[in-house]
């Protein structure tokens, strides 16, 4: 079984779940199609759980209705996942019973008849226990939220589901629809997905809080929380899509509210501003909200997520997670970046429009660091760790570089209002569907006109990002920028990137000028129209880079030292005008690599180049941390 660790990074905590089970364990009766038990023979048509659950317990009991429809020719069995933990009463068939077998956290039920293509089928599972019997593994939590008691939820993303309710745990077979209904003590609440359809009082001091989403849903989104909760609603009018939005929110008692209320009324200004840029809400008709439970971080349950505190980065983020996640969601587990990355990045633009450019600044900024931990690892999560959970939910490559990426995107699209216009097609285009990374690859090229192979092969799919050693000048009436690129990944050699550079002149005026670098080392000349004072690279943090080195190099470098003869056949000359002290001679040909390096004090220097290529060279000159350059053409 799995082990649950909270990751605390940057202020935003998130809940990972390493998976141990092997592959084989976890894809049983799921791949191949010709296996009469597999799970590709049918689709999930609905779910309805009917169950009693406490406060004190993880204990469940009831049963969970599924209706299914079959997708291939005949089918004499059905599996679901259920782990072993809990006691399966009975099975029935379209009110027959069945036969069945649980083991290795499968349910195997043998039909009373055969089933045909399209043909439904209502299955009925009633069952009882425990997820698991002593330390808090996966997918159903009882916890203490001192001073308020105790609290029991679901966590599943993304393979526990299993763990408190019979289901299929593929992302791409979402069910139409989804009821949940808990019983449990009248002095407690009892939360879910979709709309409050009822509360029917039953004997004994029991409630029973009917919940009913009549939207696709993914099994892994599908939640309950109990708990004491007192209720916070309220009602948010979206002028833009004439719509009202019930916002309701489960939260702890006594004097949170007070201290809190502030916090959770910003969900509605997070509801106006991405409604405005992702969409109308897709879940207007039922409700948003929260349900508060002691945990680090939170969960974007469809309609309800599952949270820790109102932190507004962490509010911002679940709710994005209604469009990107639930809305759309993700292809396979090796695409969490349609979830994460952009989910993460919702974090950004809340701060960019709804806080301060300065806020989103630092937040990109960290977002950068954070992702520039690793020299290795893609954002699209291998094959090999398609079933690592802690892989897929890894916070530098999924959440910060993957939200890094689709801020490049942004700039990469160019037009503001066509990159977001682009957002919103693509989530209309896959709503209530699945989507990958490729998806939104090919969606881009479609509407921009634009190739984006290269940039996906580079970030998506590629490792690293590059490095960068600058060096500027001026000659004449013209601003000469010469860059050159290194990679710590030998997977990504190159990143033709877009640099951008903002140009202060001394009359107080400042420009941006941009262009594409395309090679490891690269020459670009701008005219001038007045004296440059300061130049800045990157000054909007579009770019995930480093830069190692970034200096001015003298407007005549000549007044340092002469390079004779130039073009040279075979000894180079370097010739400094005064004592030069320490410096480093560097010999590069136009890809970057260096070719020559050596430390020197003298005034005079020799590179001996009969072994080298008749080509173009880039002679690298540092004195005191400022970094010189000069062409030197081998003949």
């Amino acid at each position: 079984m799995g082990i649950i660790t909270i990751l605390i990074l940057s202020g935003f905590p998130k809940f990972r779940h390493l998976v141990n089970q092997s592959f084989a364990i976890l894809n049983r009766n799921i791949v191949n199609s010709d296996n009469e038990y597999s799970k590709d023979n049918y689709d999930v048509v609905f779910y309805k759980l009917d169950l009693a659950a406490s406060d004190t317990s993880i204990y469940i009991s009831g049963s969970a209705s599924i209706k299914v429809k079959v997708v291939v020719q005949q089918i004499k069995y059905v599996s679901f996942d259920l782990v072993d933990n809990y006691v399966v009463d009975s099975v029935f068939v379209n009110n027959l019973s069945a036969g069945f077998q649980h083991d290795s956290d499968i349910i195997n039920i043998e039909l009373p008849e055969d089933f045909f293509r399209e043909q439904l089928i209502d299955l009925m599972v009633y069952y009882h226990g425990k997820g698991y019997d002593s330390l808090e593994i996966d997918g159903i939590y009882n916890r203490i939220a001192d001073p308020y008691g105790r609290y029991t939820f679901t966590l599943t993303e993304p393979f526990s589901a299993k763990y408190w309710f019979p289901c299929k745990q593929i992302p791409t077979d979402k069910a139409d629809s989804s009821y949940v209904f808990i019983t449990t003590d009248s002095t407690l609440k009892a939360g879910s997905n979709g709309k409050l359809e009822n509360i029917v009082e039953l004997p004994d001091g029991k409630l029973r809080y009917e919940w009913k989403t009549r939207h696709p849903i993914a099994y892994y989104l599908i939640s309950m929380a109990v708990g004491r909760f007192v209720d916070y609603s309220f009602y948010v009018y979206d002028e833009l899509h004439d719509d009202s939005i019930l916002v309701m929110n489960y939260v702890y008692p006594d004097s949170f509210l007070e201290k809190n209320k502030s916090a959770i009324d910003e969900t509605a200004n997070f509801l106006i501003f991405f409604s405005k840029i992702f969409g109308p809400y897709p879940y207007a008709d039922e409700k948003y909200g929260h349900c508060l439970v002691p945990l680090g971080g939170g969960m974007e349950h469809q309609t309800m997520t599952t949270l820790g505190s109102f932190s507004y980065l962490l509010v911002a983020h679940e709710l994005a997670h209604q469009w990107f996640g639930d809305y759309v969601t993700c292809s396979t587990w090796q695409d969490i970046w349609i979830n994460e990355g952009f989910a993460s990045y919702a974090e950004y633009l809340a701060l960019e429009n709804l806080d301060s450019e300065e806020r989103a600044m630092a937040w990109m900024e960290n977002a950068h660091n954070y992702a520039k931990n690793y020299n290795t690892g893609s954002i699209f999560v291998p094959e090999n760790d398609a079933l690592n959970a802690d892989r897929i939910f890894d916070y530098l490559l999924s959440y910060k570089k993957g939200a890094a990426i689709i801020h490049m995107i942004r700039q990469e699209v160019g037009d503001e209002n066509e990159f977001f216009r682009i957002l919103r097609d693509f989530l209309a285009m896959y709503k209530n569907n699945n989507a990958s990374g490729e998806d939104f690859k090919n969606f881009l090229e479609s509407q921009t006109g634009k190739e984006f192979d290269s940039f996906f092969n580079q970030w998506y799919y590629g490792e690293g990002y590059p490095h960068f050693n600058i060096t500027w000048s001026t000659r004449s009436d013209t601003l000469v920028i010469y860059s050159r690129q290194e990679t710590t990944s030998s997977t990504t050699p190159l990143f033709t990137t877009l640099m951008q550079f903002k140009v202060s002149y001394l009359n107080g005026e400042d420009t941006v000028i941009t262009f594409r670098q395309l090679g490891n080392y690269q020459e670009y000349r701008e005219p001038l129209p007045g004296r440059i004072i300061n130049l800045k690279f990157d000054p909007d943090k579009w770019l995930l880079a480093e830069v190692d080195s970034f200096g001015y190099i003298d407007d005549n470098p000549d007044n340092l030292f002469t390079v004779l003869p130039n073009p040279v056949n075979s000894e180079l000359n370097i010739i400094f005008k005064n004592e030069p002290g320490n410096y480093m001679l560097s010999l590069v040909d136009l890809t970057g690599k260096t070719l020559y390096s050596a430390k020197g004090t003298e005034k005079n220097a020799l590179i001996n180049l009969n072994t080298f290529d008749k080509s173009t060279y880039i002679l690298l000159i540092e004195i005191d941390n400022k970094l010189y350059s000069t062409k030197i053409i081998k003949i």
